[in-house]
């Protein structure tokens, strides 16, 4: 069996690429996005563009945080098997 540092190196998972969410509150929140945005081009038709503009800068923002968090958790998750490892007590 590949170790998990293995895995990484040959590319056989990628934190990246996570699968989406399956959780109903993520799949109610889509709804809801998805339903609003459908609303505001119905009243604002000629907003098409400026709204997908919008939501590509909603994405990046959320990739950004995404990637933040996902660093962090690491740091932590590291810090954690440090001090674990650390038999000076």
């Amino acid at each position: 069996m590949k170790s998990i540092l293995e895995k990484l190196y040959y590319g056989e998972i990628s934190p990246c690429s996570l699968p989406t969410p399956t959780t109903e509150r993520y799949f109610k929140a889509k709804d809801e996005v998805e339903k609003y945005g459908a609303d505001i081009l119905a009243k604002y038709p000629d907003c098409k563009e400026l709204l997908e503009n919008y939501a590509d800068a909603i994405h990046l923002t959320a990739a950004c945080e995404g990637l933040q968090d996902f660093e962090e958790g690491f740091k932590l998750g590291a810090a954690f098997m440090i001090e674990i490892m650390d038999t000076t007590d």
